[in-house]
């Protein structure tokens, strides 16, 4: 599992922390939570290390901003 330099500068659970221009929006997700708040799910790509990022984006007390789920490294050999 190697990051990109890009990569590398993400802070993670920090809001309002920006992506890089290597990152790619592959899916974003509104989820609902009843009686409480929406919640924004949006995951990317790099396309320069395959790195598989979520940025959780929501007025609630959970965790907010990057969160790196995977690197296309670690799933070879799957």
């Amino acid at each position: 599992m190697s990051l990109c330099a890009n990569c590398l500068t993400l802070t993670p659970d920090t809001a309002g922390v920006p992506g890089h221009p290597a990152l790619r929006i592959v899916d974003t997700q509104r989820r609902r939570i009843p009686r409480s708040v929406t919640v924004t799910l949006s995951t990317f790509r790099c396309s320069d290390c395959g790195a598989i990022w979520r940025y959780r984006e929501a007025k609630d007390d959970g965790p907010q901003g990057w969160a790196l789920l995977a690197t296309e490294a670690a799933n070879e050999g799957r």
